[in-house]
């Protein structure tokens, strides 16, 4: 099965909103709708989105989930060790930018290594810390692509100096993708795509 993904530009940190659309039955998830929810439903349109997929928890990947997932009615997934910061603006970074982010959608907690079925996507749970404590990518569809957040840009990683940040986690998780076989294209939270495995 594949799946086509769109990109959403949403929010001042200009932060990429993806929906990942499965081509046999049109439906698809939402990744780290980060803000403009307004924006990201009418992306949508008449498609049926199967849920949310977080891959952290700060402010400009979490800003739209609770507009999103209500106008849908659909639920939010998240590791388990990230889900304090949707209630927490200084946890989640927002306090820091005088605009206090608090979501109140409850999620779905992932785990590691976890699979999951949604809108008949096939999505592998990669726990990566480093950027935060719980960030997490997600695995298309056996190696189709992979929706990195924070941890992997083009050209760089995401920044440690967060309040649960950790530069030695984030190495060990940079390790974990750039030795994936094969080369799986990535999608990060910011910028443009790049590759895992590479």
């Amino acid at each position: 099965m594949q799946v086509k993904v769109e990109t959403v530009k949403v929010g001042t940190m200009d932060e990429n909103c993806y929906l990942v659309v499965n081509l046999e039955t049109d439906q698809l998830l939402i990744v780290d709708p980060g803000d403009d929810p307004e924006i990201i439903i009418r992306a949508v349109g008449e498609r049926k989105p199967a849920a949310v997929l977080l891959t952290h928890g700060h402010f400009d990947h979490i800003g739209g989930m609770d507009e999103v997932c209500a106008h849908f009615g659909i639920s939010a997934y998240i590791h388990e060790l990230e889900a304090e910061k949707l209630t927490d603006p200084v946890k989640n970074e927002s306090h820091s930018m005088d605009w206090d982010v608090v979501a109140s959608t409850v999620p779905q907690l992932v785990t590691d290594g976890q699979e999951l079925e949604l809108g008949g996507i096939q999505v592998t749970v990669m726990h990566t810390p480093g950027h935060s404590k719980g960030s997490c990518c997600y695995m298309v569809e056996k190696d189709q692509c992979i929706f990195t957040g924070d941890t992997l840009f083009l050209g760089g990683y995401g920044r440690t100096d967060f309040w649960d940040g950790n530069f030695k986690d984030l190495k060990q998780s940079l390790r974990k993708l750039l030795f994936l076989e094969p080369k799986v294209l990535a999608y990060p939270g910011h910028g443009a795509p790049t590759f895992a495995g590479r």
